[in-house]
């Protein structure tokens, strides 16, 4: 029969067509859903009316992406019950087994469909979805009024001996009002400090316009440098991007960019920081969730069961809901302190593994 033979391709062309229909077909009723939900904003009712081409190339060319990739773990699972639990239902099942092969020769082409899978979600999570997601919360702020909004009485630490305070941080007018910058020694003297009544900034200049305040720079030698200014433009080490309160703004960042951002919200002691870090291993973290629901799938289905197809198809959607249950109780524990982020991504993954080779001992007899 050879190492890989014909029953490995009927296989891996069963599984990944099942998975790429299920797929286009939530899709497709999810896009539907989305299109009446935000009829109104299309419509421009918070303003601009955006064209046919802005809504097909910068929004749902951007929109399926994420959702396709969100779903994909989920419609693995009931992939591999519903094709596989047809193939125990036509003794196909038994009669490869009864040809030679093992419980675990069986579940190759399985896993290898779903490493297919968990390679293009990989890929997706880490290279795509980013820059895609970029392109659609943009269209959501302008649009639908949805993107970052106002971060109030905002507290940063760009670096060691260097601070930042707003009273009112506004995304879409890149403002700061009350704005305070403040740099400081090795020793807590105040060196450098610039207090603003609001300060803009300059997205194609990189620098920031300050209205009614005052610059004061302290030297060694014991004297004050002031300047008193009704408007002020210059270069400081502070963009909007650090200013921005919005927890979905990681959703938005490649890898090293969120790297970055984790180091910097790190040193600024940010109340926000276990969701970042969820963010960053949730993105190798869910892309292994279709080979351990595959893995979990495969035995359930495997087996001709009383009551045909759909006794096994509710059993695996409910295993299957109840992974998704664990991933959000386990990811609140992380935001909540009581585990680490690492764990909290990564624990449900540990449990269905193990829950993964009591199915198959079972399966086997």
């Amino acid at each position: 029969m050879g190492v890989f033979g014909k029953i490995d391709r009927y296989i891996i062309r069963q599984f990944l067509q099942t998975f790429f229909v299920a797929i286009l077909l939530i899709l497709s009723i999810t896009v539907v859903f989305d299109f009446s939900e935000k009829l109104d904003g299309f419509m421009g009712k918070y303003g601009s009316v955006p064209t046919t081409f802005d809504i097909v190339w910068k929004y749902y060319a951007n929109f399926i992406p994420f959702f396709g990739n969100l779903f994909s773990p989920l419609f693995v699972f009931i992939s591999v019950i519903y094709f596989t639990s047809r193939m125990a239902y036509r003794m196909e099942i038994i009669a490869i087994l009864n040809s030679g092969w093992s419980y675990w020769r069986l579940l190759f082409p399985f896993m290898l469909a779903a490493t297919v899978v968990a390679s293009l979600s990989y890929a997706l999570t880490n290279f795509v979805i980013p820059q895609a997601n970029k392109e659609r919360l943009a269209f959501e702020s302008t649009y639908f009024r949805k993107g970052v909004g106002a971060s109030p009485n905002f507290h940063l630490q760009l670096s060691p001996g260097e601070f930042v305070f707003t009273d009112m941080y506004t995304d879409h007018r890149k403002s700061a009002g009350r704005f305070t910058y403040e740099r400081i020694d090795s020793n807590f003297n105040l060196k450098y400090k610039v207090l603003s009544k609001e300060g803009f900034y300059d997205s194609l200049t990189g620098a920031w316009r300050f209205y009614l305040g005052v610059s004061r720079r302290w030297h060694d030698n014991g004297t004050v440098e002031t300047r008193e200014f009704e408007n002020w433009d210059t270069i400081l080490p502070i963009t909007p991007k650090m200013l921005q309160r919005d927890i979905k703004i990681v959703e938005a960042l490649g890898n090293k960019e969120l790297d970055e951002f984790i180091e910097q919200q790190t040193l600024s002691g940010s109340i926000y920081l276990p969701f970042y870090l969820i963010e960053k291993h949730g993105r190798q973290a869910n892309p292994i969730s279709a080979l351990i629901l595959t893995f979990i799938a495969f035995p359930i289905s495997s087996r001709k069961a009383r009551g045909g197809i759909g006794i096994q198809l509710a059993a695996g959607v409910t295993l299957a809901f109840a992974y998704i249950f664990l991933q959000k109780m386990t990811v609140s524990f992380a935001l909540n302190g009581v585990m680490s982020p690492w764990l909290g991504v990564w624990l449900p993954n540990f449990i269905y593994i193990g829950i993964g080779f009591i199915l198959a001992k079972f399966a086997q007899r």
